[in-house]
């Protein structure tokens, strides 16, 4: 009897866990870039000032227009009280933030067409300068179906920009801090979730969060926990009792003839 009650409760708790866990968003995929002391790093100047160093060729505007709509859309980024922005540096304004297209001396390999160098503080991941260039050699586009051969540059500085505020990449298909972008690949110019997450755990986690911990939404998980516990302690619980049982009535029979 007692057995079959621990079972039953068993069964009743590893069935809610089941539905809890169902119902648990996946696991964010992102990631945050490090000092080279691991420190996580972060902007601590914002919103953060962005130039357009060197225009795109092949682009009437030489850019700006991709850069501005990559910024804006970062900057649209609320976390509770607190906001994430970058904004465009004026002239004569120092940025520490710069777009330049490289046009000759590409030193990243010829299957990258843009990289991001962050230089921060080894012990704090403060991040002081940052450079992103893109290979001017290539075919870049700002249209709204991109051709071929071309890459989307609006996608490409909302990925680049994201390495700028901290962010490396993600492990979510669908996040725009994915790596890797081909020509005629279709647009990612909005945010996944992951994306949101992730600049948020680094500027708007609230203060009981460690710099270096992972705001992650825990609490079906934490249930699901709890509820694996408690059905662990109910067995051990009810096994107890029955051993008990069982001891009772080797040592009196007639004791556990009269209970039964």
């Amino acid at each position: 009897m007692m057995w079959a009650r621990a079972v039953l409760v068993f069964v009743r708790v590893s069935l809610a866990m089941f539905v809890a866990l169902s119902f648990t968003p996946e696991a964010w995929g992102y990631e945050h870039g490090r000092s080279e002391y691991g420190a996580r790093l972060h902007l601590t100047s914002l919103p953060a000032r962005v130039r357009l160093a060197t225009p795109v060729p092949g682009l009437s505007d030489g850019g700006r227009g991709a850069m501005l709509r990559a910024m804006a859309t970062w900057s649209r980024v609320v976390c509770g009280a607190s906001g994430f922005s970058f904004v465009e540096a004026n002239a004569g304004e120092d940025a520490p933030i710069e777009v330049r297209a490289v046009l000759s001396g590409w030193r990243h390999g010829p299957a990258i067409g843009a990289h991001t160098d962050v230089e921060s503080d080894k012990f704090t991941g403060n991040i002081q300068r940052v450079v992103i260039e893109l290979d001017a050699t290539r075919r870049w586009s700002d249209a709204e179906n991109v051709p071929a051969d071309a890459l989307d540059l609006e996608t490409v500085l909302l990925h680049e920009l994201g390495h700028a505020a901290g962010l490396a990449h993600s492990g979510q298909t669908s996040a725009v801090m994915r790596a890797g972008l081909k020509p005629g690949h279709a647009p990612r110019r909005a945010l996944d979730p992951d994306d949101v997450a992730g600049i948020c755990a680094s500027y708007a986690a609230p203060s009981w969060v460690k710099k270096d911990e992972r705001l992650v939404p825990t609490i079906p998980r934490a249930l699901a926990l709890f509820a694996a516990i408690g059905a662990l302690g109910a067995g051990i619980a009810a096994w107890k009792r029955g051993r008990k049982a069982r001891v009772l009535s080797r040592s009196d029979p007639e004791s556990a003839r009269a209970d039964a």
